[in-house]
């Protein structure tokens, strides 16, 4: 009489992983088989069992001895790691079955957790639509026919995982696979590795499409790639969005173009409306630079998240020296970074996948997805084009698939039609995200319909059909003033105006450089502090806490004779030290910032003004320019080397005891963030002034900046130090003391958070919002 034959998956391993199915097979078995070690993984499970087992290569037999135990009565479990019917052997049993009996004998098939959901669910959800399973190995399956399935999971864009990815003998495979599949993938195509998954030894690694193969990968990995909509999240979580749709009441976020499905040259389609199943997105477009499109959009984002809505900002290329850094190290444009917090999420480097960091009159630094590419001029940069277009596509597809609304930014004017054919962040992102677009434009800069109108004149018919609107922005007076104008200008158009923007006055931080030359300086307060308004200044939002302070005048300077009205001088950061720093010479400034220190002025170094204070700037490595070093100004003993390996890190710490010369007793944390290309040394004469506990969030011990002995000249790579008051008081106190008063409180300035509602009660109150919502497609979510 027959026996019965289970073939029972066992899991990962662990015996936490195995099935109640199982684990009832097995103790209903009489004999146990299976490769070695895997009986070795369930020992209280086969103690007082009949045991056989056989090894690597040697499938077969065991198999057929199973079949032949169980035809002679007994009952049998077969075990495989993971589950039995994948890469187990179920298959091999019912073949051996077919051909070859015998056929009286049951065979019931057990499932188990497999590796691939063993992996994934150790990685997050990377398996949360279509996936590919291909093993490498090519003991069983010829090498060319793997290469021909890669190929096609790659075309199909299937997040493709991998058994078998490499062995002691096999090592090339892994590379070929990577290959294949980047032909059809961006190199920052996120990937997962586990090893040993749900098991003793469990090691987790993610990486990207480019580099993974650079990991620990063995017999016993499982590697998970994900398709072009896959992202990693704030945790460090593989998500593979399913693509729910948005409606009301539900949370998945909405569809996504496909990352390498928009071409830039491809007819501009028509757009009613947001097509079905897009994520939908509003763009914020103008008809110039600096008309106020940054800070509308955060006011947006502000709004779409106080109904609930996961909403992130988008740039898809950004010009400007003030970046901000993420929690990974990466650099985006300080709008987006105060976009973020407008949704009240931590900024990544998705929000703005290229920033270009101007260096020179015609070229400047590229940073692709957070990280430095290159510096480019002109003709260089559009030869680049494609490839920061696909970092486009791929960074927009990850934001929208993982938030329900996105709140997009264009640069400049949208009707620089000199400039169609390199666009990448006006209409062209527009149509690649299906978004409708509204258009922004300052009145305070004079002629506001005729730079609507001819802004929309400008756009191709196609362009005009994403319009959906029009803001007049930083209006002066009586609104009613403006209605014939407006009525007019809907007749020739046929453009709603969404409403009219009284002037705001907002304690923001701002976006550039830009700024500060539209600046009216206030030189009435009690003390003065100047900050040399270098042509290449970097990151001037470090200085904008001082004109929060009461009694406080921040100061550009720019020419020698200004040095002499103030009571402190502070040297920001720059893009090109060196070039900066022979400006300063030349304008006759270096010479006044040193005889200003040698009369008992205080004067402070901030990044490259930091590295300009010190005694030489070295160049060898050619990173900013030809010129292989420069002279500082001589008023700190340090020595600094500008190299090619770029340092970007959210940093904490503490100041050292040299630093109480500069007044900072007590302080038990300082916090900022680098973006610097240069390591510099104390000579015998200064002292480090900051240790660095932690860096991108791990731990470190890293010394930074210097302080002369006598405390009157210090500096640091830190931005953004002086947004602590502590600090700020620390550096002003003795420059009040000194004129028989101290510094007041900073309470009334406003905090950024409520900055960011007012603005948003302001957007509310004065523009047509249902409007709005009805075109992109949220009227049902924002009723």
């Amino acid at each position: 009489m027959s026996g019965q034959l289970y073939i029972v998956g066992l899991g990962p391993g662990d015996p936490a992983h195995l099935t109640p199915a199982a684990r009832a097979a097995i103790e209903r078995a009489e004999v146990v088989t299976g490769y070695k070690t895997y009986l070795e993984l369930i020992p209280e499970l086969v103690a007082g069992k009949q045991t056989f087992s056989t090894g690597m290569r040697q499938e077969t037999e065991r198999c057929r001895e199973a079949l032949r135990r169980a035809a002679d009565g007994a009952t049998v479990a077969l075990v495989c790691s993971g589950d039995a019917g994948i890469y187990g052997m179920a298959g091999l049993v019912l073949e051996l079955q077919q051909a070859e009996g015998p056929e009286d004998v049951e065979v019931e098939i057990v499932p188990g957790v497999s590796a691939v959901q063993g992996a994934a669910a150790r990685l997050g959800a990377p398996l949360m639509h279509d996936f590919a399973v291909i093993s490498l190995s090519d003991l069983l399956t010829d090498w060319q026919l793997i290469r021909r399935r890669l190929e096609a999971a790659a075309v199909a864009d299937f997040v493709v995982a991998l058994y078998n990815p490499k062995s002691k003998g096999r090592v090339d495979q892994i590379e070929e696979a990577r290959d294949i599949l980047l032909a059809h993938r961006d190199p920052s195509t996120p990937v997962g590795i586990v090893r040993n998954a749900c098991r003793r030894g469990e090691m987790v690694t993610v990486s990207d499409l480019a580099s993974f193969t650079a990991e620990t990968i063995d017999m016993s990995s499982l590697v998970i790639i994900g398709n072009s909509s896959t992202f990693v999240d704030a945790r460090g979580r593989l998500v593979t969005p399913r693509g729910y749709r948005l409606r009301r009441g539900e949370s998945p976020a909405g569809g996504r173009p496909e990352a390498r499905g928009a071409r830039l040259n491809d007819p501009m389609p028509l757009a009613s409306g947001p097509e079905p199943g897009r994520t939908p997105a509003i763009f914020i477009a103008g008809t110039g630079s600096d008309v106020g499109k940054s800070v509308i959009a955060a006011g947006l984002c502000r709004l779409l998240a106080r109904r609930g809505l996961r909403v992130a900002p988008f740039k898809a290329q950004n010009m400007a020296n003030n970046a901000a850094v993420c929690a990974d190290g990466g650099e985006i444009g300080r709008a987006q970074a105060l976009q973020a917090a407008a949704c009240g999420i931590a900024p990544n480097v998705d929000m703005n996948p290229v920033l270009l960091k101007p260096n020179s009159e015609t070229g400047c630094q590229v940073i692709l997805q957070g990280r430095p590419v290159a510096n480019m001029g002109v003709h260089e940069y559009h030869a680049f084009r494609d490839t920061a277009w696909q970092a486009v596509c791929t960074s927009y597809a990850r934001l929208a698939t993982a938030h329900q609304v996105v709140v997009m930014e264009g640069a400049g004017s949208i009707a620089e039609i000199n400039l169609r054919r390199q666009d990448i962040v006006n209409m062209v992102a527009a149509r690649m995200a299906g978004a409708r677009v509204i258009l922004v434009a300052d009145i305070e800069r004079g002629g506001v319909f005729a730079s609507i109108f001819g802004t929309l004149s400008l756009l191709e018919a196609a362009e005009r059909e994403l319009v959906c609107g029009v803001i007049i922005n930083r209006f002066r007076g009586d609104v009613s003033l403006l209605d014939s104008g407006i009525a007019e200008l809907e007749r020739r158009t046929g453009v709603p105006v969404l409403g009219v923007l009284p002037w705001l006055e907002l304690q923001l931080p701002d976006e550039d450089s830009l700024s500060l030359d539209n600046r009216r300086q206030q030189n009435d307060g009690l003390v003065r502090v100047g900050v040399v308004r270098l042509p290449r200044i970097a990151n001037s939002t470090d200085f904008e806490p001082f004109e929060r302070e009461p009694e406080v005048s921040l100061v550009y300077l720019r020419r020698p004779e200004q040095v002499a009205e103030v009571d402190l001088i502070i040297l920001p950061g720059t893009k090109s030290t060196l070039a900066d720093l022979e400006w300063l010479k030349q304008s006759g400034l270096a010479r006044a910032i040193v005889d200003f220190h040698t009369k008992g002025g205080q004067v402070i170094g901030i990044c490259g003004g930091f590295q300009m204070l010190g005694g030489v700037i070295r160049d060898p490595q050619g990173v900013e320019s030809e010129r292989a070093e420069g002279e500082g100004l001589g008023l700190l003993d340090v020595e600094t080397e500008l190299r090619s390996g770029k340092q970007t890190h959210q940093a904490e710490g503490h100041f050292l005891p040299a630093a109480a010369a500069a007044g900072f007793v007590g302080f038990d944390r300082v916090a900022g963030y680098e973006i610097h290309a240069g390591v510099s040394r104390c000579g015998i004469t200064s002292r480090p002034l900051i240790r660095l506990t932690r860096r991108s969030g791990g731990e470190a011990a890293v010394d930074d900046g210097a302080v002369s002995a006598d405390g009157r000249v210090w500096g640091t790579y830190l931005h953004g130090i002086f947004e602590d008051e502590r600090l700020r008081h620390a550096v002003l106190t003795p420059l009040f003391l000194r004129k028989g008063s101290r510094p007041e409180p900073a309470g009334d300035a406003r905090n950024l958070q409520a900055e960011l509602n007012r603005l948003a009660d302001h957007l509310q109150t004065h523009l047509d919002l249902d409007r709005l919502w009805r075109a992109v497609g949220l009227d049902g979510v924002m009723a």
